[in-house]
């Protein structure tokens, strides 16, 4: 019975000194988030030559938060084992996982589930800046160790 006691009482310190732990950094994973999508959202703005202004970046980013928390946390998370800043590999694995976020966000956005969103230049170009921003914000706020790759 005192074993029972024992190894609980192991397993809920294991399981608060992950939460403290957790907590220290969600507040960098946040400003990333926050950073990524006011940068996507003023680059779209921008582009569509500023008929929204700051309403739009304001819109677009509440659209653009919902596949950065689906595909990108979660890849952020996995990144911050092992941290590095401004790796090539992990660009790469964002845009890597950027493109379908993109493309199911598209086609779920416009009800068109057709492969024709795959032949124009904005799907890549979005694709590539989303990947971009966030590689960019995780690298200023999450990642600590230096990186040659």
């Amino acid at each position: 019975m005192v074993d029972c006691e024992v190894l609980v009482k192991m397993e809920l310190w294991k399981i608060s000194q992950k939460v403290s732990e957790l907590s220290d950094v969600i507040p960098y994973y946040f400003f990333s988030l926050v950073s990524s999508c006011l940068s996507l959202s003023t680059v779209l703005v921008v582009f569509s030559l500023g008929t929204w202004g700051v309403i739009g970046i304001i819109v677009i980013s509440f659209y653009v938060v919902i596949p950065y928390l689906l595909f990108a946390v979660p890849v952020q998370v996995l990144f911050n084992k092992h941290p590095k800043k401004f790796s090539l590999n992990y660009f790469c694995l964002y845009i890597f996982f950027s493109l379908p976020a993109v493309f199911i966000y598209s086609s779920v956005l416009n009800f068109d589930f057709s492969m024709d969103i795959l032949t124009t230049k904005n799907f890549y170009a979005i694709s590539l800046l989303a990947a971009l921003f966030f590689w960019f914000w995780d690298s200023v706020f999450l990642q600590k160790k230096s990186s040659a790759s």
